[in-house]
């Protein structure tokens, strides 16, 4: 009980025996110049390795992928990476300057090189939530060649427009319910222009509307999910206390760069196969753009799912379903990654 309150390691596993090329560690690596923190989970050593970006921005997901996604290190080395200026890599190291798109992204390429470096692998599967996927998408256009497939869950697609109508939605379901609290907080903060609020204290109060009528989450609690994130055993007690100042830090930098993104703008064509995972009762982004973007991108080879029973967390509110997912697309792609041996 000291340990998990302590923090700062990662679970082994328990039977070593049958468990004797598993990987399970947590790493601290130099990104970008500056300390930042992985962990790598998986039955076999020899397995593909799939590196998952967290979203927020700020919110290092490990906790809840241990909790809801154990199934995928049946199939993957599963990295999850705490980007510079959130959660373990939250430090003063990282200036405000830093936080920047073009400047994760390289954060993000030197890691993947790492990766496949350390496992003589020659690529890597990719799958990004929320936020993450923007980055996501953004680092397949860039990189293809170091990304077996792709997958994006809650894919934002252009984040202005999905702002307003989460605004929209979250208004109009208070005045539907008649909550005259939840009406004169939001139309005291206002509709988003062009999908910017005023301050992150504005987005903080329209979220937090949005989750009360169900538009972040549908049939599990969005805290119940939220609360793995910081409760995860990768966490020092004192990381811990401070995840939040990660979120404000990374959310105060990049919110502004991550509200600009118009992926009909952006990105129209990939090289590498693409599957989005679309929660029907997300609020936060939409499946029917998301469907449009889809038809709209061209891609080898491309896939779109929808989770009847799902919100913003998808991979989390349908579990089972999404690890099943995953291995199906290990099985489509897998591809000779290992690097020959020299």
């Amino acid at each position: 009980m000291f340990q998990q309150l302590k923090g700062g390691y990662v679970k082994p596993y328990k039977n070593k025996q049958s468990d004797k090329n598993s990987v399970a560690k947590l790493e601290k690596l130099t990104l970008g110049n500056v300390t930042q923190w992985i962990t790598i989970r998986g039955k076999n050593k020899d397995l593909p390795i799939l590196l998952f970006l967290h979203g927020g921005p700020g919110s290092p997901q490990t906790g809840a992928q241990m909790k809801y996604n154990a199934d995928l290190e049946e199939n993957f080395l599963v990295v999850n990476w705490d980007q510079r200026g959130s959660g373990k890599s939250y430090t003063s190291e990282v200036t405000p300057e830093s936080m920047n798109v073009e400047q994760i992204l390289s954060d993000c390429h030197e890691l993947v090189k790492y990766l496949t470096t350390q496992f003589r692998q020659k690529k890597v599967f990719l799958m990004g939530h929320s936020v993450g996927a923007v980055l996501g998408l953004l680092f397949v256009q860039k990189f293809p060649e170091l990304i077996e497939a792709y997958v994006g869950i809650n894919q934002p697609v252009k984040r202005a427009e999905e702002e307003i109508r989460s605004y929209q939605y979250a208004l109009s379901i208070a005045k539907e319910k008649n909550h005259k609290k939840a009406i004169l907080q939001l139309e005291r903060i206002g509709s988003p222009k062009n999908g910017f609020y005023h301050s992150v204290d504005d987005l903080v109060t329209q979220r937090t509307w949005l989750t009360k009528f169900n538009g972040v989450t549908y049939k599990l609690k969005a805290v119940s999910v939220n609360i793995h994130y910081i409760l995860s055993s990768h966490l020092t007690l004192k990381e811990k206390l401070s995840f939040m100042k990660g979120f404000g830090f990374s959310s105060t930098h990049l919110w502004d760069e991550i509200t600009k993104i118009n992926f009909f703008q952006l990105v129209s064509d990939v090289k590498v196969p693409v599957y989005f995972i679309a929660g029907k009762h997300d609020r936060i982004v939409f499946s029917d753009r998301l469907k449009e973007y889809y038809d709209f991108l061209k891609a080898p080879k491309k896939e779109i799912y929808y989770f009847e029973e799902s919100g913003h967390y998808a991979c989390f509110e349908e579990a089972n379903k999404f690890n099943l997912i995953m291995k199906e697309v290990k099985k489509n792609h897998l591809s000779k990654n290992k690097m020959e041996v020299i």
